[in-house]
């Protein structure tokens, strides 16, 4: 309700202030027309852009791209005087889109979409702005006691509309997470660390060596438009630029495929983007998801690996990696989004846990989409599941954002323990060496925590260092983390706020612990 309620009362104070500044601009008979033409107006657009966005998501990535700058300028040359040179104009901005995002880096382009997400970015826009403008004109036809003399207070609201997404959405880019998300991935027979981030990229580096090896995904393209940066633009410079692109992988894994090992991305765009590791060639764009995807997981059933994925539409789809085609649909569209995912195993089969944003804790069976278990609520939202065998014993443990972290006995759904942090968690991961097991966790604190998950006890924490280090770019504000590699060449990779996706060696680090809390 809150979100229909807004656009109207801001839609009605555009129009006092243009009535109160321009008079002859909006003639009315009174408040009431005025109102409804603000009614009308600003739930038309959001209708609109909302069955838009559904109709299109269930199209192919690129059909979306084309079908959304479509109606773009269908709508712009139906209120334009003159729609010849605004439609020009407007194709010649996504034609430039287009050309430097297929040129720049090369091989960095999106392979997957013939159109990248760039122009999908110009499309989207354009109908913000469209769309209100158009249906400002309808409502001033329609609406009795409501004379519009000129066009231009329809351009002022598509123009407010597009303006705060385009600065809303440059504000989250500066605030988001450099890297979202870390996995380990086979590349060339050895383990590699693949991580995501700002700018639609995804990267996979050595960590034994520290080097960057590769990226894959594309980056931002208003940069490139400006064509005043040096070539080769410097990377630091770039990667300042690339966190104006409006998008950020939020999560990646490594799938066995009978093809070898694929590596899944997907983040803002709604698709889920497959990978070639050793290459960088996009393999399949899965589209389905009527939101941003938040999750995705390895799931193997039977004799193949399935691949799931859920996000803000709430569901959680299966796909068949090999191929591309989706498996089903598991759960019902929920009110609250998906944050996290893992395969568990439970009584002899494997089952799909999802952590969501009301703080509860599912487990689907992935073969016929039916809920098994619903584990108790956290506050703050559930952010990161993970399996953890202690023992010989499975356990499934959930990281909130009220800072707990939560040992559930998957079997029988009971709540075996919490550990507590004061600060929100929101990654998650088993830590193996030496025949130890613990649970590391972090999130919006200094350090990474780890618990002895068989006794409950505080192991101590790595990472630490002082408040002002953490605010100049030290360990700090995590959003993901996964152990890499065995043995002297084992780390903990780190991806957050920090530019750099962090490593520790863990054999030395765990080494300098102190002896776990409340030993003897």
């Amino acid at each position: 309700m809150v979100r229909l309620i807004l656009p109207v009362a801001a839609t009605l104070l555009v129009l006092i202030a243009v009535r109160w500044s321009q008079p002859d601009a909006l003639r009315v008979d009174g408040f009431w027309p005025l109102a409804l033409v603000a009614v009308v107006t600003a739930l038309g657009s959001a209708l609109t852009l909302g069955l838009s966005r559904v109709a299109f998501s269930r199209a192919a990535p690129w059909i979306r791209g084309f079908l959304s700058t479509a109606v773009a300028f269908v709508l712009l040359a139906a209120f334009t005087d003159e729609p010849g040179p605004a439609t020009v104009v407007g194709g010649i901005l996504v034609a430039l889109a287009l050309l430097f995002s297929l040129l720049r880096g090369g091989g960095h382009a999106l392979r997957a979409e013939p159109f990248p997400p760039d122009v999908l970015g110009v499309a989207r826009l354009a109908a913000r702005f469209v769309v209100p403008a158009a249906w400002y004109l309808a409502a001033a036809e329609v609406v009795p006691g409501v004379q519009s003399a000129h066009r231009w207070p329809g351009v002022l609201l598509g123009g407010l509309v597009a303006g705060s997404t385009l600065v809303a959405g440059t504000a989250l880019a500066w605030t988001r997470p450099w890297h979202a998300c870390v996995t380990p991935v086979t590349v060339g027979g050895r383990v590699r660390a693949a991580y995501g981030g700002i700018g639609h990229v995804v990267g996979i580096g050595d960590p034994g060596a520290g080097e960057h090896l590769r990226t894959m995904g594309s980056g931002g393209v208003l940069a490139d438009l400006s064509g005043l940066l040096p070539d080769p633009t410097p990377d630091r410079l770039r990667q300042f630029l690339d966190r104006l692109t409006p998008g950020v992988v939020r999560a990646a894994c490594a799938i066995e495929t009978p093809q070898g090992v694929l590596l899944a991305s997907a983040g803002y765009g709604d698709a889920v983007h497959l990978w070639d590791p050793e290459t960088g060639q996009a393999v399949h764009a899965l589209a389905g998801h009527l939101g941003p995807v938040n999750a995705l997981c390895a799931v193997p059933v039977g004799d193949t690996v399935l691949l799931a994925s859920g996000g803000d539409d709430g569901r959680i789809r299966i796909w068949k990696p090999a191929t591309g085609r989706q498996v089903r649909v598991v759960g019902p569209q929920a009110r609250w989004v998906v944050r996290a995912l893992c395969a568990v195993p439970v009584d002899g089969r494997i089952l799909l846990a999802a952590g969501y944003a009301d703080g509860t804790v599912r487990l689907w069976d992935p073969v016929d989409g039916r809920l098994v278990r619903h584990l108790g609520a956290q506050q703050g939202g559930v952010n990161a599941v993970c399996a953890v065998t202690v023992d010989g014993v499975t356990r499934l443990a959930s990281a909130a954002g009220d800072g707990t972290v939560v040992l559930w006995d998957p079997d029988s759904g009971e709540h075996l323990g919490s550990f507590d942090d004061e600060a929100p968690r929101y990654a998650l991961c088993t830590v193996e060496m030496d025949g130890e097991v613990l649970l590391a966790a972090a999130g919006d604190g200094i350090g990474v925590t780890l618990w002895d998950a068989a006794s409950g006890t505080r192991r101590g924490s790595l990472g630490t260092e002082s408040l002002l280090g953490l605010l100049t770019g030290s360990t700090g504000w995590i959003r993901s983390m996964c152990q890499v590699g065995a043995g002297d060449d084992s780390f903990l990779m780190l991806a957050g706020y920090h530019r750099a996706v962090e490593q520790i060696r863990l054999r030395p680090a765990l080494r300098s612990l102190a002896e776990p809390e409340g030993a003897s």
